[in-house]
């Protein structure tokens, strides 16, 4: 219940105050608090505050009293008592005009009757309404707290709420997915659901109280910095939401939302430990450590996944998290919190973009990687991950658009069974890709062909020995000199030997290109119009800038020209 004017006035020590105007709306008004104020208002009213005044200020004048009384009302006081018999006679026909027009509250007191007494009166009987609501508040809790231990679901959470605070109740998770409501709160949850689609667009309001509109609010289920969903309740007709609040529910609903916050976690709890289970299935399935195919079977069956259905392996490495989370910290609490949830929220972005292709994904993050398995068609497995990887792109756009990713897909061995092989590949083609076209690109293994060539003829001895002593000397000549003949020889073989389109890729005056390639021949004695020699010094060039070479640091990654 609201404390309001009405229950002031009925007060003993109000008995001789009388109401000259606003009559109508006393039961409506609620008193939060009371004070003394005098000419000037300023700011020193507060909302919902019953004023007493004597007026001294207004010196008889009319207009200033008229002003003074306009004063106190725009700061959305409940009243303004005036004391009258010593600085005011008789309070002005046209003030009490005035607020009687504006159905605001004007209440004459006796100057025999203190300030001091209506004070303590008032106060006592605000500290018994909040005492009464803070119980209220306690045993809401409890209730939704035994609720809970009795295995209750949140619709019966919803309906001890409404009981309480008589109002229609809502509850539903972070994505709009309706968890519980009271047995009248129907035509609520498509208003509440299309206010969370729109703030989705708009980029999610996580604010713990939000008025939708005119009838309804909404409050924010959240633990440690989570939201895991939302309470919503519908106003009727005859209810404000002003009059709602001053009747104490705030402090009622504070208590609901923690006792509610139960369900999620424990709902969260289950989820995690699901969660852990398909994650550990996954890693087993990419490193191959399952005893045999009947072990797979039962563990597939009991996760409630398919694996007998042709998968293929992507891997997805994001590159720049730490540097997101710098820009978004320390409003997102700690690292360690703000990566888990991301991680997951790409998880689910990736089980979306699968479904809108009608495809089973299998997926886990290890090693600083998303581990996915996607099903496809055996006939259409580039086709498959295209489509899956460009409508990836597009959401992440939305829900983290600074996210640089990497991805290796194993294309190679897709198919029923081959869980293991195709991770190996995903793997080559992701570390193979980044570190000839950089991060934020897509490898296949098919297009790392050459680089698992070149790998293979590393570990040659003979074709170190021979690598060394073609580019050794001018590998050391740019770290002693920085003159980066070394770049200016890839550039030079990636343009065919064309002077006048290296000069253009690399910025360079012509004459200091042909300095530059006259010192190439020089440091490793070599001609550039042989094309043995060219051969030697591009397959040398290609050994070293994929870090192969003993001794010898390579160069940050070249994206290849088209």
């Amino acid at each position: 219940m609201t404390f309001t004017l009405k229950d002031a006035l009925d007060i003993e020590v109000m008995g001789l105050a009388k109401l000259l105007a606003g009559k109508t709306a006393i039961d409506q008004r609620p008193v939060e608090s009371i004070s003394v104020i005098e000419i000037p208002v300023e700011n020193f009213v507060r909302k919902n505050e019953l004023v007493l005044t004597t007026a001294i200020g207004c010196n008889h004048d009319k207009k200033i009293f008229k002003k003074f009384v306009q004063d106190v009302m725009e700061s959305d006081a409940a009243a303004l008592a005036i004391a009258t018999g010593r600085h005011v006679l008789e309070i002005p026909k046209e003030v009490i005009d005035f607020a009687e027009e504006h159905q605001f509250p004007l209440i004459e007191i006796p100057w025999e009757v203190r300030f001091a007494d209506i004070t303590h009166e008032v106060l006592s009987k605000l500290n018994q309404w909040k005492r009464s609501t803070l119980e209220r508040s306690e045993e809401l809790q409890k209730k939704l707290l035994n609720l809970f231990l009795q295995g209750a679901s949140l619709s019966d959470a919803a309906q001890a709420i409404r009981e309480e605070v008589g109002l229609p109740v809502l509850i539903m998770d972070k994505d709009g997915l309706i968890k519980g409501k009271s047995h009248d709160a129907g035509s609520l949850a498509e208003q509440a659901q299309g206010h969370l689609l729109q703030e989705v667009r708009n980029e999610r309001d996580s604010s713990w109280f939000k008025q939708l509109d005119a009838s309804a609010i909404r409050l924010s289920i959240q633990t440690a910095n989570r939201t895991h969903g939302y309470l919503l309740l519908s106003f009727g007709s005859g209810t404000t939401i002003d009059a709602f609040y001053a009747g104490g529910e705030e402090y009622v609903l504070e208590h609901a939302v923690t006792a509610a916050a139960l369900w999620f976690q424990r709902e969260n709890a289950i989820q995690e430990t699901e969660l852990r289970l398909r994650d550990d299935f996954v890693w087993s399935l990419a490193k191959g450590e399952m005893d045999s195919w009947d072990t797979v079977l039962s563990r597939a069956k009991s996760l409630d996944m398919n694996v007998n259905c042709p998968y293929v392996c992507i891997l997805g490495q994001p590159e720049n998290l730490e540097t997101l989370y710098q820009k978004k910290s320390p409003a997102h609490g700690s690292y360690d919190q703000w990566h888990q949830q991301t991680v997951r929220s790409m998880e689910e972005q990736f089980t979306k973009a699968a479904q809108s292709l009608n495809r089973l994904i299998m997926a886990t993050f290890h090693q600083n990687r998303y581990i996915l398995y996607l099903e496809v068609p055996m006939e259409q497995v580039n086709e498959t991950v295209k489509q899956f990887l460009d409508r990836i792109d597009t959401r992440v756009q939305v829900t983290c658009p600074d996210l640089i990713m990497s991805w290796g897909i194993g294309e190679n061995h897709a198919g029923v069974r081959t869980f293991s092989e195709s991770y190996n590949d995903a793997r080559v083609a992701l570390e193979i890709g980044t570190r000839q076209k950089g991060p934020g690109q897509r490898s296949t293994y098919a297009n790392t062909g050459i680089y698992r060539a070149l790998l293979s003829l590393s570990s040659n001895p003979e074709i170190q020995e021979l690598t060394l002593s073609t580019i050794g000397a001018l590998i050391d000549y740019d770290q002693q000199r920085g003159l980066d003949l070394a770049h200016t020889l890839i550039a030079y073989i990636r343009n065919q030997g064309n002077v006048s389109q290296t000069s253009r890729a690399l910025s360079l005056h012509r004459q200091s290109l042909l300095y530059r390639l006259r010192k190439i021949e020089s440091l490793t004695g070599r001609s550039l119009e042989d094309p043995e020699d060219l051969f030697l010094l591009d397959l040398s060039m290609k050994l070293w800038m994929n870090g192969m070479m003993l001794n010898r640091e390579a160069p940050e990654p070249l994206i290849p020209s088209d």
